[in-house]
């Protein structure tokens, strides 16, 4: 099957005072019509940047796109024209941002930022795109969503906001939906609510959806796979029930052990030893190696690749597959 998102050596690098880093280095996936993404790691790590690069988002200066293809449907984003991407953008790929209050428009309602998304890319007078804008809302489980049409963003709740944002993103029923933290501020009812939503269009029209979270739970809950990432590159990629039944990088081990058992027991989490690497002053060899337990020579010496275990998983780890033994020692 032809890929519907199929992104190759993605490089985007930023300009600042302490020098030039690679925020994203050396991305590559592909997505197919229908399937979901999950892109999880630490704050940091480049899974905004991953999203904004699709979207022809990132803001220059300071950043830049510097190697690599963006092909979406055959076709490369970052051959086309600024008019040509906006057509692009909204329409066939929209993105549900991370923080609502700096992405609404604090000068329009809610109601009309839904309404000129929807007059802008389809063939309907303002009254129809009013009532498919309230339906949408309707959708999101906003309440009373005829009067919060005619809302504006301040005048809502961080939940509230957060909804209208989906609802704008949901609206035009995008070929591709790219959902940075979708679920942050809602309670889990809500929460709930909006990942059936986004798996009832996803069943409904083949959306595919690139889903940015660091909540392990939602990625399990909506899925298909998984892509792990560290310091500006993927550690590692699999089917969704594989890397929870299977992972084989350290540090994905180290994420999966933080999450809560119910176990009365348990005393305290797990946790990662160290810190995120500098950006500007990365260790040589592989980049997770000043962390990581089961550290060599050749470890702190080589950057490991991508190695593929099977058709479906890889792992940036010299040793992958992990022994048995140190699987148990990490979780």
């Amino acid at each position: 099957m032809t890929a519907l998102l199929d992104v190759r050596g993605l490089r985007t690098a930023f300009q600042t005072d302490a020098g030039t880093f690679n925020a994203v280095d050396g991305l590559s996936f592909s997505l197919e019509a229908g399937r979901t993404l999950g892109i999880v790691g630490e704050s940091g790590c480049g899974k905004s940047v991953t999203a904004l690069s699709i979207m022809g988002l990132i803001a220059s200066p300071p950043g830049r796109i510097v190697d690599g293809e963006i092909l979406f449907e055959g076709a490369s984003l970052r051959q086309l024209s600024p008019a040509q991407m906006r057509d692009v953008r909204g329409n066939r790929i929209s993105m549900i941002f991370q923080e609502p209050m700096t992405s609404l428009n604090p000068a329009f309602t809610i109601g009309e930022q839904i309404v000129e998304g929807i007059v802008r890319h389809r063939a309907v007078g303002r009254a129809q795109a009013r009532e498919q804008a309230v339906e949408m809302l309707r959708r999101v489980r906003m309440p009373s969503p005829e009067r919060r049409f005619h809302d504006h963003p301040h005048k809502l709740s961080g939940g509230m906001r957060q909804r209208a944002m989906i609802a704008m993103a949901l609206a035009l029923k995008p070929r591709l939906l790219i959902a940075d933290e979708p679920t942050t501020a809602l309670d889990v009812t809500i929460q709930a609510q909006i990942l059936e939503l986004m798996r009832q269009l996803r069943d409904e029209t083949g959306t595919a959806i690139i889903l940015i979270t660091h909540d392990l739970g939602v990625v399990a809950e909506l899925a298909h796979d998984v892509a792990v990432m560290y310091a500006g590159r993927i550690v590692e990629k699999a089917p969704v029930e594989e890397l929870f039944a299977r992972p084989e990088h350290p540090y994905t081990v180290g994420l999966l052990g933080s999450i809560p058992k119910l176990n009365l027991r348990q005393q305290r989490l797990p946790a990662i030893e160290g810190q995120v690497p500098n950006p500007w002053n990365l260790p040589a060899g592989c980049r997770f190696s000043p962390r990581c337990p089961f550290v060599t020579r050749k470890c702190r010496a080589e950057d490991p690749p991508l190695i593929a275990l099977d058709a479906s998983h890889a792992s940036a780890c010299w040793y992958a597959p992990l022994e048995p033994a140190k699987l148990v020692q990490l979780a």
